[in-house]
């Protein structure tokens, strides 16, 4: 119900919906949401050691399905999630849809949309990790100087911004940490693609309740970015600020 009354609806044209929510709001259907995945998700789940985390990543997955539904116009039928030999989420049954699933603690987001790729990431704030390491680790020389001035939580809200974005062009590159991310230079827009490929890639940011930080990379400029929290409530937000 939550999904129709947020109006998510079949994805048309270089369209993409993201739908970010909190997992631990959707306890109350966690039985329910185990019989929904598949056996690659169930063998994934059964690995963690934590509990907390076996049920946000099984919540997260269940619900997954039911934006990918919504967005493929599937009707009652739950869409088919394969990961290729990187581990990039196909479709199959779906050619010429991508989706991408991002989760940082108890938040997950889902990304669908009619393009060559996406990708999507999405942190917790504060962060859990050193963020000068971080900035060390991933930044171009460019980008440290550009953070240089900021001190407190401006900085770690844009390194951690940083940080989102280089994920979520990874992630829709299908390259993941094997590429270096310190190689990939966010002040460009838009950014090449590094197989040669006639792409260009745009960095878009997602404007996200307090305590969340994201973002998306697509292929050129979309036609349109919807963006909403969903809660089990019933309370939607949806945003609109998506510029890097």
């Amino acid at each position: 119900m939550a999904l129709e009354q947020a109006g998510i609806g079949r994805v048309a044209g270089a369209q993409a919906w993201v739908v970010v929510f909190d997992t631990a709001e959707w306890l109350d259907g966690l039985q329910q949401a185990a019989l929904t995945l598949d056996a690659w998700e169930r063998a994934r789940a059964a690995r963690f050691r934590f509990e907390g985390d076996r049920t946000s990543y099984v919540l997260a997955h269940a619900l997954w399905r039911r934006v990918l539904r919504m967005c493929l116009g599937t009707g009652p039928v739950l869409p088919r999630v394969s990961p290729d030999a990187l581990g990039r989420p196909l479709l199959p049954d779906h050619p010429g849809h991508v989706t991408s699933l991002s989760r940082s603690g108890p938040f997950a987001a889902v990304a669908v949309a009619r393009m060559a790729a996406v990708g999507l990431d999405i942190e917790c704030f504060p962060a859990r990790h050193a963020l000068d390491d971080v900035l060390a680790a991933i930044g171009t020389p460019a980008e440290r100087q550009a953070l240089a001035g900021l001190a407190g939580e401006p900085w770690q809200r844009a390194v951690l911004g940083l940080w989102t974005a280089k994920e979520a062009v990874l992630k829709a590159w299908g390259t993941g940490l094997r590429f270096d991310p310190a190689l990939v230079d966010t002040s460009r827009s838009p950014l090449p693609d590094p197989s040669g490929r006639p792409l260009a890639w745009r960095l878009l940011r997602l404007s996200l309740p307090a305590g969340l930080i994201g973002a998306i990379a697509v292929p050129g400029e979309p036609e349109a970015l919807s963006i909403c929290w969903l809660g089990a409530a019933g309370n939607i937000v949806t945003y609109a600020d998506w510029t890097l």
